[in-house]
């Protein structure tokens, strides 16, 4: 008998565990007549009102010390984490939002305040300031008493640096209030939002806090997740308590929560239409896709080491380019690239123990160099990098096979008769677009407040929290694969404010793995629909 076959043979007979049994004794939220707010947080004088959604927000807020707010991309998040602190009596109250959105939510609060009661002490921390080695002391100067997390899904990897500061202050201070928002919680299962609605529940949450147990749930629940028999009948308590399937039951049971607050519908009447657009492939493209998953190798002949990175090469060369080093006279320095290698291998498994100083790669490297360190393999590993590290990193080119994609892109724009964003994750066809003449929106560059025009944007510094209702147009450059991802960026320009009565979103289906990565995000925005309750957008589009 196999090791796996006794431990399976070994373990209790199903009964309700501790986790279950706190969760399906744990009060719901009485379904009430909706009470508007308004009057409680407005100005005399101010000019706007409450969404019932938003009202409903700050009530949750304010009976239960926290909430968990899945609320739909375009559904009004801004106001509610600007009057969490009122509606908390907060002294001391930091609101987190993506370092890109640090200027558009300072400006949307100054505005606001002539309207609401928003706190003059509120201040505004980008989760960038929290990744940097200095980040150790930043919540520590603050002592905030509320920490409201907009767009929280930046701290739904414990093992960042980041979230586990967060966790860490938590820990540290108790009494701390947390209140957590986002359009797109979760991205493929459990473990990315539990200890969030821990945070903000503490012992009301309605998903397991021992690790043990959140993987049975997530046995039942995740993105590929495959529960045994053991496993579904660990679960089966509360499919019977709340019926259908484990997904179903389990919504059922989180929407229902006191502090959760949830949105079901779509944010704006506009229909979305998901259009494919035609676009031969050339044959050096495909061939060098076809040599790419033959020989794990880059056409400039790098091995590939694992399938995340054959990922990210199969999707530049979609694009027509791929990236390589540029070494000199052509001769790799496989010194630097091994001590680099096992530096960086040395680093993920420090940083997987998650200890206060060595919960960044700048403080474990600090670490490593303090002599206090014992850890010899760390040591090694850096005594190696660090006698090579000072050589001048081979630059990066792009290395163009062909631009027929940049090509398609110019000419949709051209013919198109409204104004389009086209969506970039690549550096490179950020760059192609601007020497065409078209802007291109990059990391650190704000939109100019001018009306819809023709541009490119960068989808990871824009393509989050941005108010872009006056476009309606967007042609994907690349499909992602991530149902969350593309909830974010469609819903930049499908909310509320939005005037037209459709907003399409084109995309390229040059290659068969493109239609992979439609399944892929397909399967994911089905399993937050299913477990948190958002209608998502690529769900409720029209493809044609």
């Amino acid at each position: 008998m196999s090791t796996i076959e006794r431990l399976l043979r070994e373990r209790p007979r199903p009964s309700l565990m501790p986790g279950m049994q706190r969760v399906l004794s744990l009060p719901m939220r009485r379904e009430t007549e909706a009470v508007d707010l308004t009057p409680v947080y407005r100005r005399p004088g101010g000019a706007y009102s409450l969404r019932p959604i938003q009202s409903l927000a700050l009530q949750e807020i304010k009976n239960n010390n926290g909430l968990v707010a899945p609320i739909g991309v375009g559904h009004g998040k801004f106001l509610i984490s600007a009057l969490a602190a009122s509606a908390l009596k907060a002294n001391r109250p930091l609101l987190l939002v993506p370092p890109s959105l640090v200027k558009q939510t300072e400006k949307e609060i100054a505005r606001f305040r002539e309207h609401f009661v928003i706190p003059s002490k509120l201040q505004v921390l980008s989760y960038g300031k929290l990744s940097v080695a200095s980040g150790t002391a930043v919540l520590e100067s603050l002592r905030p008493d509320v920490i409201i997390a907009d767009e929280c899904h930046h701290l739904r990897h414990k093992t960042a640096a980041r979230t586990k500061r967060v966790i860490r202050y938590f820990k540290a201070h108790p009494l701390t209030k947390f209140v957590g928002l986002s359009g797109t919680f979760t991205s493929k299962g459990l473990v990315d939002y539990a200890h969030l609605v821990e945070l903000a529940l503490r012992e009301r949450s309605p998903i397991p806090l021992d690790y043990w147990e959140l993987q049975i749930w997530a046995a039942n629940l995740d993105v590929g997740g495959e529960a045994d028999e053991y496993e579904r009948q660990q679960f089966l308590p509360m499919t019977t308590q709340y019926g259908g399937t484990p997904r179903q039951a389990f919504f059922r049971r989180f929407k229902s929560t006191p502090g959760v607050v949830a949105t079901q519908e779509v944010s704006s009447p506009a229909s979305i239409y998901m259009r494919k657009e035609p676009l031969p492939l050339p044959a050096e493209v495909r061939q060098a896709l076809r040599t790419l998953k033959d020989t794990w190798c880059t056409p400039s002949g790098e091995e590939i080491e694992d399938a995340l990175t054959m990922a990210r090469y199969r999707r530049q060369l979609l694009c027509g380019f791929y990236y390589e080093w540029v070494w000199p006279d052509g001769i790799p320095d496989y010194l630097w690239l091994d001590a680099r290698a096992e530096w960086h291998r040395q680093v993920r498994r420090v940083l997987s123990r998650s200890r206060e100083g060595q919960d960044s790669p700048l403080l474990v490297a600090r670490w490593a160099q303090s002599g206090d360190c014992a850890d010899q393999d760390l040591i090694g590993a850096w005594s190696a990098w660090d006698a090579v590290r000072g050589r001048p990193l081979p630059p990066v080119r792009t290395v163009w096979i062909d631009d027929y994609l940049i090509r398609a892109a110019i000419s949709f724009v051209r013919e198109a008769d409204s104004p389009t964003i086209i969506w970039c994750e690549h550096r490179a066809l950020l760059d192609q677009f601007a020497q065409q003449g078209l802007p291109a929106y990059r990391a650190g560059q704000e939109i100019p407040d001018i009306p819809a025009h023709n541009c490119a944007m960068s989808i990871k510094a824009h393509g989050t929290g941005k108010n872009l209702q006056t476009w309606h147009r967007n042609l994907l450059t690349s499909f992602v694969p991530n149902g969350s991802t593309l909830e974010q960026l469609i819903g930049r320009t499908h909310r509320v404010g939005q005037e037209a009565d459709e907003v399409n979103v084109h995309y390229f289906r040059q290659h068969s793995s493109i239609r992979d990565d439609i399944e892929k995000a397909r399967e994911i925005a089905q399993y937050i629909e299913q477990t948190q309750g958002n209608r998502m957008k690529i769900l409720a589009a029209t493809w044609i």
